[in-house]
C-alpha cells in the first residue's frame, strides 16, 4: 500500500474502537520476534503535558549524541507526526513501508480473534517499535495513549517512566475517581526501573509510591529531588529557566514555548534525561541541553501558525487543559479580541469544556473535527445554547456565536471577521488540522 492507502486503512481501523487489553499487541509483537526488546524506552503517562514532555525529552537526548526517537498521539495533520526519529518525523514513504512490513502480521492476529481486530493505536504502536529497530534507535520516548496498564505502549519495558499529572479523563474506561485513574497509569512502572513525577496530589503520590515500592523501583519527586530554581517569562518568545536536577544544575535553558505549565514539563524532561543517561553510565551534559531545545516546537500546543493576525492551534482536549489555555489567553491576550474555534469529542466532559471556552471567547465558532468520536455541530450548538442560557450571570459570554460544518470553513470565516490585532485560536479536543496550512 502507498501512504494514502495506509492512511485510509488506519482511518477505517478507528471503527474497532478502544479495547483495554494487551493481548493483541503482545501477540503481534511475539510473532514478529519481540522487536521492542531491541530498544531502550522511556514511558510518559499522565493527563496533560505528555506530548510536550516527550518531545522536549527526545530533543534533549538527541543533543547528547544519542540516536533517539519518539512515538506520540494523536496527530494533527498526518500520521507521520506520530513517529519521530533522530530529528524529524518519518517520511510518508517510510511510514508506508513500515506499515507494509507489519501488515501480514496484522492479518494473522485478526484471524486469531483475540477480542476483535487489532486497533488503530495498537497498529501504530507496533509500527513505532519496528521503525525504532529498523533505524538502530538507541532510545525511544513513548507517550501513552490512554491510561497505562492496558495501553499498547505498555508492551515495552521502559527503564524510566514519567508521570505528568492526573485529572479525570476517559472515566468510562479508566475509572471515575483520580485514585482509580492513577492506579491504571502507574502500572507502567516496571521492576527495578525509575519513576519520576511532577504531581503534587497527595492521593496520586501515595499510589505511585506504593507501586514503586512494590516493584523496587526508584521514585523521584518534584520539589524533593528536582525543582525549578529560576524562571523568566519572555512573553511570546517562551521561557528562560533554571533547573536543579537530580544530579546537577542546568541554568539558562531557553524554550520557545508559551504557557506557564511548560517550565514544569521541562523539569520533568530534564530529570528523566538524567536518569536515563545514568542507566547507560553517563551524565547529562549541561551545555547541549540549551542548544537542543532552542528550536523545539510542539505541534498543536499553543503553536503559533500565523502572525497577522495571530492564529494559534491548541489541542486542550479536557477541562484541565482548557483551564491552562484560559490562563494563557488572559495572561498574554487579555486586551485582544479573541475568536475561538472549538470542537470537542463526544466522550469528553464537553459541558465543562464549553463553560471554560465561553469565558475567554469574544467570538466563538463551534465546529466538528469530523472524526468518529467528534461531537456533532448540532449537539455542540445545543449544549452551548443551554449552558449560555443557564449561566448568563455567572461567566463572561461571547458577543457572537457561530456554527460551521468543518475546520476549514471555520478558520476561513474567523480570518474574514477578525482584525489584524485580534487573536484566533483553534482549540478543544484533538482535531484534524490537515489542509489548514493552505488557508494560512
Amino acid at each position: 500500500m502507498n501512504f494514502s492507502q495506509v492512511s485510509k486503512y488506519l482511518d477505517d481501523a478507528l471503527i474497532f474502537g478502544i479495547k483495554p487489553s494487551l493481548v493483541r499487541i503482545n501477540k503481534i509483537l511475539q510473532i514478529m520476534g519481540d522487536p521492542q526488546k531491541n530498544t531502550d524506552f522511556i514511558h510518559i503517562v499522565g493527563t496533560n503535558g505528555k506530548t510536550s514532555t516527550t518531545v522536549m525529552l527526545a530533543e534533549i537526548l538527541k543533543g547528547q549524541g544519542l540516536k533517539c526517537a519518539y512515538h506520540i498521539s494523536p496527530h494533527l495533520n498526518s500520521y507521520t507526526e506520530r513517529i519521530w526519529i533522530d530529528g524529524s518525523d518519518v517520511t510518508e514513504e517510510r511510514f508506508a513501508d513500515t506499515f507494509n512490513e507489519v501488515y501480514p502480521y496484522i492479518k494473522e492476529v485478526n484471524n486469531l480473534d483475540l477480542g476483535g481486530p487489532i486497533t488503530q493505536f495498537e497498529i501504530i504502536t507496533t509500527m513505532a517499535f519496528i521503525a525504532a529497530v529498523n533505524s538502530d534507535t538507541e532510545v525511544m520516548v513513548l507517550e501513552a495513549g490512554m491510561g497505562g496498564r492496558w495501553d499498547a505502549t505498555n508492551a515495552a519495558d521502559a527503564k524510566v517512566m514519567g508521570l505528568t499529572g492526573i485529572s479525570l479523563e476517559h472515566t468510562q474506561i479508566l475509572g471515575s475517581t483520580i485514585s482509580e485513574i492513577a492506579a491504571e497509569k502507574v502500572e507502567v512502572i516496571k521492576k527495578g526501573a525509575n519513576a519520576v513525577t511532577i504531581t503534587d496530589d497527595p492521593e496520586v503520590l501515595d499510589i505511585i509510591g506504593k507501586k514503586a515500592s512494590s516493584v523496587k523501583a526508584g521514585l523521584y519527586l518534584y520539589g524533593r529531588d528536582f525543582s525549578i530554581i529560576s524562571r523568566e517569562d519572555k512573553g511570546l518568545s517562551g521561557w528562560k529557566i533554571g533547573i536543579e536536577g537530580i544530579y546537577s544544575k542546568y541554568m539558562g535553558i531557553e524554550i520557545p514555548l508559551i504557557g506557564d505549565y511548560q517550565p514544569l514539563n521541562l523539569s520533568l524532561a530534564v530529570a528523566l534525561a538524567e536518569l536515563y543517561m545514568d542507566t547507560i553510565g553517563k551524565r547529562l551534559d549541561e551545555g547541549p541541553v540549551n542548544n537542543s531545545l532552542a528550536g523545539v516546537c510542539i505541534k498543536g500546543r499553543l503553536e503559533m501558525i500565523k502572525k497577522d493576525p495571530l492564529v494559534f492551534s491548541d489541542v486542550s482536549h479536557n477541562p484541565e487543559g482548557l483551564d491552562k489555555f484560559s490562563r494563557v489567553m488572559e495572561k498574554y491576550f487579555k486586551s485582544k479580541k479573541k475568536t475561538i474555534i472549538f470542537a470537542v469529542l463526544a466522550d469528553k466532559d464537553y459541558g465543562t469544556m464549553i463553560t471554560k471556552v465561553l469565558g475567554v471567547s469574544d467570538r466563538l465558532i463551534l465546529t466538528s473535527s469530523h472524526t468518529g468520536r467528534s461531537l456533532s455541530v448540532s449537539m455542540l450548538q445545543q449544549a452551548t445554547a443551554e449552558i449560555m442560557e443557564k449561566s448568563l450571570s455567572d461567566i463572561k459570554m461571547p458577543s457572537e456565536v457561530y456554527a460551521m460544518d468543518n475546520m476549514e470553513n471555520s478558520l476561513n470565516y474567523a480570518l474574514k471577521i477578525s482584525g489584524t490585532n485580534d487573536i484566533i485560536c483553534i482549540t478543544g479536543s484533538p482535531t484534524n488540522l490537515a489542509g489548514l496550512d493552505k488557508i494560512i
